[in-house]
């Protein structure tokens, strides 16, 4: 009887057991199945609702499409600077945010951004397992820390401008890169015009939102033509180069000049006071006077056109500077001389004159290179970079018909700035060796 009984205890005990454990199964299931929800909190209320809104609404939760989870946008306008972040709200209450962009402080730490190029519809999807976030759609274009997108403008006309109030980057102007390194876009159907000025814009994760000027080249078209643009190397370098190329297109080897000016330390802008005296087809001179030892003047070459500038710098910033070497004067890798450059000399006595010279006769418009500048001292007739008695020597053989100066030599020798060269000149010449 006795042992009847404990088998009766011991099976209403394993019963109870069995049950237990399936108790205990059920609850350890139903934690399983919470799964975190997600949402979108963004920079603009019209796109995502609230700004940066980290609270779960029926109006930014993701919806789970197989592995990931979707956000649909429809008809979005063309805009820059959209930021946004996926934020997980866990079955415990916490929350953690994603995005593709780098760690910046605020309320989001965390966010990807992108741009509309174009109306279009956008989806943004995100893998909880990869925590890979897209964002596509016609007109999108994502920007992450590695973005770097190339596009070609024109500068002085809207043959394929851009416009930076609205667009600043076209999906139109966009260019692609070849297996060599090369970026090109091809404009359909261009009509005849003369000097179409080509830059480059580039479209990289800045705050500043990207930034213009590597380089720029010149084309007339002459017949109505496909236009194809081409750039190689890379941001402010010399090696870098913009060529065009169609039936109709001709590039410019030479730059159309207007006037050119010398602006800086000297003068600041564009005046008939600083305007250069062309003494050549691409010889341009300028001649300043009273020059002290206490500064050192600052100088660029500026080309007044009508419809645009192009502009150089003859810079040295080594303290090498040379009188009477010439030296390459490097352009401004802007559009509209955005981007001011100047090279600086300093003279070694006071009241002294100096003929500044800027010779574009080798100069290639393509590379850029080529461009020449030289700054003289006024009475150094020999050239060698200062002012001796052999300069009063040389000019006084000149004057007795034993020698013939060149005509830059003669620009040098007028020493007081009459306009003639006599022996007042040497005397002048002679007082300024003696210092």
């Amino acid at each position: 009887m006795k042992i009847k009984a404990l088998s009766i205890i011991l099976s209403i005990a394993m019963v109870f057991s069995c049950l237990a454990s399936i108790t205990s199964f059920s609850v350890s299931a139903e934690e399983t199945t919470e799964e975190s929800v997600y949402t979108i909190a963004g920079n603009s209320e019209e796109l995502f609702g609230l700004i940066w809104y980290k609270y779960i609404t029926k109006d930014n939760t993701m919806q789970k499409s197989g592995d990931v989870y979707v956000y649909e946008l429809k008809n979005v306008q063309v805009q820059t600077g959209i930021k946004f972040s996926i934020v997980e709200h866990k079955p415990d209450g916490t929350t953690r945010e994603y995005g593709n962009g780098p760690h910046y402080p605020g309320n989001f730490d965390i966010y990807s951004e992108f741009r509309v190029a174009k109306a279009c519809d956008v989806t943004i999807t995100f893998n909880p397992e990869t925590y890979e976030i897209k964002v596509l759609g016609d007109g999108v274009r994502e920007i992450k820390g590695d973005t770097y997108r190339l596009y070609a403008y024109s500068m002085n006309c809207d043959t394929f401008g851009i416009d930076t109030g609205t667009n600043l980057y076209p999906l139109e102007n966009e260019m692609t890169e070849d297996k060599n390194g090369i970026y090109s876009v091809t404009f359909k159907d261009v009509q005849p015009q003369k000097n179409i000025l080509i830059n480059i814009s580039a479209e990289v994760a800045d705050p500043i939102v990207g930034f213009t000027g590597y380089n720029y080249c010149a084309i007339d078209v002459t017949k109505p033509c496909d236009v194809t643009v081409y750039f190689s190397g890379y941001a402010y370098s010399e090696s870098s180069k913009i060529w065009a190329e169609g039936d109709g297109v001709v590039m410019k080897t030479k730059p159309e000049i207007g006037e050119i000016h010398l602006i800086g330390g000297i003068t600041d802008t564009p005046t008939d006071s600083n305007k250069m005296m062309q003494t050549g087809d691409y010889v341009f001179t300028y001649r300043a006077d009273k020059l002290t030892t206490d500064m050192d003047y600052g100088f660029q070459f500026y080309n007044v056109q009508e419809n645009y500038n192009d502009m150089w710098y003859g810079g040295y910033y080594d303290g090498s500077f040379e009188f009477g070497t010439d030296n390459q004067a490097y352009p401004i890798f802007s559009d509209y001389g955005a981007c001011f450059q100047r090279g600086y000399f300093s003279v070694p006595y006071d009241n002294a004159s100096v003929l500044i010279t800027f010779d574009l006769t080798n100069y290639d418009y393509v590379s850029k290179q080529n461009a020449s500048y030289r700054i003289d001292l006024i009475g150094d007739v020999c050239g060698d970079g200062k002012i001796s008695v052999t300069d009063a020597t040389e000019l006084q053989k000149s004057l007795s018909k034993i020698t013939e100066l060149t005509d830059n030599q003669n620009t040098l020798a007028d020493v007081n700035g009459d306009g003639e060269v006599n022996v007042k000149d040497v005397t002048e010449i002679q007082k300024i060796a003696v210092q």
